[in-house]
């Protein structure tokens, strides 16, 4: 019997611009270690909301500079109400 396939949908970080957590560690191991860059190279942190990812965006970049490791969930599930 077959294991059913994990749900391989990408984690989304920027939700404006469609822009995954796997997107923006890619430019993060390219040296993008400034938003400016991440911004450049992925268009996240640049969208018709202002911005909301941006924090987001800062704390994977510091993890990464500082450890050498990225966070595992950088955007918790947001709270049902």
């Amino acid at each position: 019997m077959a294991r059913p396939e994990k749900n391989l949908k990408p984690r989304l970080i920027c939700l404006c611009n469609d822009v995954s957590q796997e997107t923006i560690e890619a430019a993060i191991l390219r040296g993008c270690h400034k938003l400016g860059q991440i911004f450049d190279a992925t268009t996240a942190g640049v969208g018709a909301c202002g911005g909301s990812c941006q924090p987001t965006l800062k704390k994977m970049i510091d993890a990464y500079v500082e450890t050498g490791k990225f966070l595992e969930n950088p955007r918790p599930p947001r709270d049902k109400k």
